[in-house]
């Protein structure tokens, strides 16, 4: 692990619960999908046109997300390993145009069922950082946040059409 002294150790490290009114595999589905992945992953008003995810073990990803100002932010990451419909990690990163990592965050979502509605704990880990990545790493907590309200409303829409 590379993390610059200039990054605070409380950007590091990001812990979310979430619980949703829906099923653990539909959960699951809305994660793995790219056509579900697509509407809700990326902060609020951004969005997501490129959502490539070969869901298996060391399966590659590659997203772009477009800011409102219509900026793209291109990552790519991979599978780390898949308990389907209890566990996923993923590890996703952004390189510099030369090629070398400007950061690396690794991933764990877990889905618990309880009657019928999902719990899922979300937990990121800053693997490796530069000094320079203090911005998109002090937006991470926010982004995500947002991330999971999309995630949120279209889980509510979709179990909508489905009853």
């Amino acid at each position: 692990m590379t993390i610059d002294v200039a990054i605070p150790e409380h950007l590091t490290r990001l812990s979310i619960r979430r619980e949703f009114d829906a099923p653990r595999a539909l959960i699951w589905k809305m994660w793995t999908d790219p056509a579900h992945v697509a509407v809700w992953w990326a902060p609020e008003h951004f969005t997501t046109p490129v959502v490539q995810m070969d869901v298996r073990p060391v399966g590659t990803i590659h997203m772009v997300m477009r800011a409102p100002d219509g900026n793209d932010y291109p990552f790519d990451g991979r599978f780390i390993s898949l308990d389907e419909p209890e566990r996923l990690v993923m590890r996703t990163w952004v390189n510099y145009a030369d090629g070398s990592t400007w950061f690396e965050v690794e991933t764990t979502v877990r889905f618990e069922e309880i009657d019928g509605r999902t719990i899922q704990h979300f937990n990121a880990e800053v693997l490796e950082a530069r000094a320079d990545a203090l911005g998109p790493l002090s937006g991470m907590e926010m982004g995500w946040t947002g991330s999971l309200d999309k995630l949120a409303a279209h889980v509510r829409a979709v179990t909508v059409l489905v009853d």
